[in-house]
């Protein structure tokens, strides 16, 4: 983070929660949008979201300012991957660079789950940078 901020920059956190995940969640196939959601178990849904972020994220950036901001990215369409969700959200914040963490994954697991990350490497219009921890 010290190589990539400088002071002054915005720094954005995006968390997409997948159409699955609401399907889960509401207890309904993905195939099918719910007329009536409930708000208290969506609200439940994004505060977990919410809470993964300061855990996973925000405690390693420390005291930035401006302070990050938090985007919880609702995708609903089947033919899009998390990964093409990340490069319209970086798109449109006209990111300098979009910084991934690079997970371990098996050749097998990779070909049937797909990686973000190895999508928006080639996919992204914008600059990526991938963190191997």
């Amino acid at each position: 983070m010290a190589n990539l901020y400088q002071e002054g920059d915005e720094v954005h956190f995006i968390h997409v929660i997948p159409r699955l995940q609401l399907a889960a969640t509401y207890g309904a196939p993905p195939v099918d949008f719910l007329p009536y959601q409930d708000p208290t178990a969506y609200e439940q849904l994004i505060k977990t979201a919410e809470d993964f972020i300061a855990k996973r994220a925000l405690a390693h950036v420390g005291d930035i300012l401006p302070s990050p901001v938090v985007h919880i990215v609702k995708y609903e369409i089947d033919t899009d991957s998390i990964g093409n969700v990340v490069c319209k959200k970086a798109e449109e914040l006209e990111a300098a660079v979009t910084v991934l963490a690079r997970h371990s994954k098996s050749r097998l697991q990779e070909f049937f789950l797909g990686s973000v990350t190895n999508y928006c490497v080639h996919h992204c219009k914008r600059p990526v940078l991938v963190h191997s921890s």
